[in-house]
């Protein structure tokens, strides 16, 4: 962990003109101390790094500084600017293009090497079907928030299609199954929450500065996330669903049975669960348990209620 840190510290410094001590506690979870140990470390290895003392001041890294060729390999190069490639259509900004630019000018690299780092080896698209614009400004206000600190006023519809007006001191975006999100303190519910982007709207940065509350937001990620129960599903389907099944729940939990298929997995329960399996139509079966069943029966009931 002590490496992963001093590299994430390294790009920090590399992306910023200046960060402080204590903000880069924070950002990392470490004291003070611990980060001190980091950029001495840093600056044993031959990166020139600066410190400000003062009001104001901080670490910083000279601005023609450049990795050298041994700090990484080209797998290494071009596994991360495949990830940056993934990512920039999603940022209103030029920070994914200037961590590229560092990278691909460090110093002594091979001309054979440059053309590795421009081998499309491995694509990640984590942008939806919809304009990427559609995400771009609400992302870049949340980040402006997140950066300075400030809280955000936005107007919230949740999954129940209830609607309410929120102040949200926004900790981090977050990224699942392909749905953006912004985990935060929100004031309404007195607790740490998570927003999906798509049902936020009207979002207004204002000039409210909040103290961040002590917490593990990776740990409280995750049980946001382990909130969901967690259900034993069966179900068959026909050959014309074989390809997106085996998509969503990998071969492995198929097999087949006569002219048809099953598929068993452990899934996450809840709306997202039966929205789901709805998406496939009529070539779907649920087998067990019996209540996804009858949940299911249930939301059909309602569809044809809406037509009839």
């Amino acid at each position: 962990m002590k490496t992963e840190i001093m590299f994430a510290i390294l790009l920090t410094l590399l992306n910023k003109r200046k960060v402080s001590g204590e903000y880069l506690a924070e950002k990392f979870e470490i004291s003070t101390r611990t980060v001190m140990r980091h950029i001495e470390s840093l600056c044993n290895a031959g990166i020139p790094i600066v410190a400000v003392r003062g009001v104001g001041g901080g670490y910083m890294i000279a601005d023609d500084f450049r990795l050298e060729r041994s700090f990484f390999t080209p797998e290494e190069i071009s596994r991360i600017l495949t990830c940056l490639n993934a990512t920039e259509n999603s940022f209103d900004d030029k920070v994914n293009l200037s961590i590229k630019d560092k990278l691909s000018n460090i110093a002594l690299i091979k001309e054979d090497e440059k053309y590795l780092l421009k081998t499309d080896k491995l694509i990640i698209d984590i942008g939806t079907w919809t304009n990427p614009q559609h995400y771009r400004a609400k992302i870049g206000v949340i980040n402006k928030a997140i950066d300075g600190d400030f809280a955000l006023h936005l107007e919230y519809v949740d999954n129940k299609e209830y609607y309410s007006e929120r102040e949200v001191d926004p900790y981090c975006l977050v990224l699942k199954e392909g749905v953006w999100y912004a985990y935060g303190y929100c004031h309404l519910r007195q607790d740490f929450r998570l927003f999906r982007l798509t049902r936020m709207k009207n979002i207004t940065l204002t000039d409210k500065h909040f103290e961040r509350k002590e917490c593990n937001v990776y740990e409280k990620l995750r049980g946001t996330f382990d909130d969901l129960d967690i259900v034993d599903v069966e179900f068959e389907f026909f050959s014309t669903s074989l390809s997106d099944v085996e998509e969503w729940l990998g071969r492995e939990a198929i097999s087949e049975r006569g002219t048809q298929y099953i598929a068993k997995a452990s899934l996450y329960g809840g709306n997202l669960l039966i929205n789901k399996l709805l998406s496939f139509g009529s070539s779907i079966k649920i087998l067990k348990p019996a209540s996804l069943r009858e949940e299911l029966m249930v939301e059909c009931q309602r569809i044809i209620h809406r037509y009839s």
